[in-house]
């Protein structure tokens, strides 16, 4: 697992690196809220977004899930943005955005205590494996679809605001965030 995290952090900052010479660029911290099935915590992130085009943005970057009884979530995304600009609004942009994650667990706790009595079944229906897999550590491929939209404040840092669904088999949630970009 700690070999599989060292080689995708490696893979994006060698795409940051091998594209920071090409456009604009920006380092962007945030701040937000995971909420899915299983699991509902507060996050910390940060992305690197790089412009191809002036419309077009590459966003790879990283979020950290705090624990939640018992099991804490780490997932690792590249996205997609088109910028769309609001032309009533000087400088605001607003931008769908569509991508991958890497999505890991950590942690264990009894998901059997969460489930409402006389209810068991029904979630076994619903959720399978997944009950037995919450508790330790699994790693699953999924994708993103969300949108968001930026201000600048100044001429070198932008905030935002973003909003995702992870479709992640088992393991689908709700992602929203603030961020704080610095540009250069």
């Amino acid at each position: 697992m700690k070999k599989l995290n060292l080689i995708l952090m490696a893979l994006i900052m060698a795409s940051g690196i091998a594209f920071a010479q090409q456009g604009e660029s920006a380092v962007s911290v945030n701040l937000g809220y995971g909420s899915g099935s299983f699991h509902k915590a507060f996050k910390v992130g940060a992305e690197y977004k790089y412009n191809i085009t002036d419309a077009i943005r590459i966003a790879p970057g990283f979020d950290y899930f705090f624990k939640s009884d018992g099991i804490g979530l780490w997932s690792a995304n590249v996205n997609g943005h088109y910028l769309f600009d609001i032309k009533s609004v000087e400088g605001l942009k607003v931008y769908p955005l569509f991508g991958f994650t890497l999505l890991g667990t950590m942690g264990s706790a009894d998901v059997d205590d969460y489930i409402p009595e006389g209810y068991e079944d029904i979630y076994d229906d619903l959720y399978g494996d997944a009950l037995e897999d919450a508790g330790g550590n699994e790693t699953r491929f999924g994708c993103n679809l969300g949108a968001g939209v930026q201000y600048p404040i100044t001429e070198s840092i932008d905030l935002g605001f973003e909003i995702k669904y992870q479709f992640v088999k088992d393991f689908d949630q709700i992602v929203f965030g603030i961020n704080a970009a610095y540009k250069f």
